[in-house]
């Protein structure tokens, strides 16, 4: 098949129908990123648990890049467009990625004055806000400026994941803003705004919801694929359309409510 730059790249299909690249850089945006692969895209390129989906001639294909199946293969990875959409963003200079933070902080209604410095990051964890252990909550994809902290949890087609925390009586969402509520601003004495960000296919992720001082926002990735000041605004937009048109199933109607 053809990829969103209508080049040729090598594809399998499961026993369910799904879509994978055999080699997992083609399923992922990287221009303007060097060197390459950054130290997220190996961090993400562990074994897959998924291989059993394929034959097993396929799966000697999808083993030739790496040794080994990876998430990073399947059409639906949220990884995929995490990284194609925030992570080349993250990589891009201070003077290039501040636009775009800003713009992207104004399309989710956050008002903030022009921004001096931010940074971006993907699939770092925070301690367990019900612990404090280590290893908690991975964050997809965070963003700090001098006055705001945005959390993010991206989306594709799975929904907030729900029977977590030490009870198992909470949701992704909850976890993040119970983090940001009891102990950001501690961390974090001149922020004045808290937020978890869902970004997904429609525009509830989940219902959007506050806590005090902390915000839930829902958004989506074609709204994000539109801001012009990200440094691959024409690419993103060819890049989910492919992505879009070629998943597997119709898409789901949006999830709503959070337990």
């Amino acid at each position: 098949m053809e990829n969103w730059n209508n080049q040729k790249v090598d594809t399998l299909v499961s026993k369910g129908g799904v879509i994978a690249l055999a080699n997992p850089f083609d399923n992922l945006v990287s221009s303007g990123v060097l060197p390459w692969p950054p130290s997220e895209i190996v961090q993400k390129l562990y074994q897959s648990r998924q291989s059993r989906a394929f034959s097993e001639c396929e799966r000697e294909k999808l083993d030739k890049f790496n040794g080994y199946y990876s998430d990073l293969q399947s059409i639906n990875s949220e990884d995929a467009i995490t990284w194609s959409v925030f992570g080349t963003v993250a990589h891009a200079p201070n003077n290039t990625r501040n636009p775009f933070v800003y713009d992207l902080l104004e399309s989710i209604g956050c008002k903030t004055e022009r921004i001096q410095y931010s940074e971006m990051y993907l699939w770092r964890r925070i301690p367990h806000p019900d612990t404090l252990v280590p290893g908690g909550p991975e964050i997809d994809f965070g963003i700090t400026t001098d006055k705001i902290l945005i959390l993010g949890e991206a989306k594709w087609k799975s929904a907030i994941g729900v029977s977590q925390g030490k009870k198992k009586d909470k949701d992704q969402i909850q976890l993040r803003m119970e983090f940001l509520q009891n102990y950001a601003p501690k961390l974090y004495p001149n922020i004045e705004q808290f937020i978890v960000l869902g970004v997904g296919l429609h525009n509830n992720v989940c219902e959007n919801i506050s806590i005090d001082s902390v915000r839930y926002i829902s958004t989506t990735w074609e709204k994000v694929c539109q801001l012009e000041s990200h440094p691959n605004h024409q690419e993103l937009l060819r890049y989910l359309n492919w992505k879009k048109s070629n998943a597997k199933k119709q898409i789901p109607m949006p999830i709503s409510g959070s337990k």
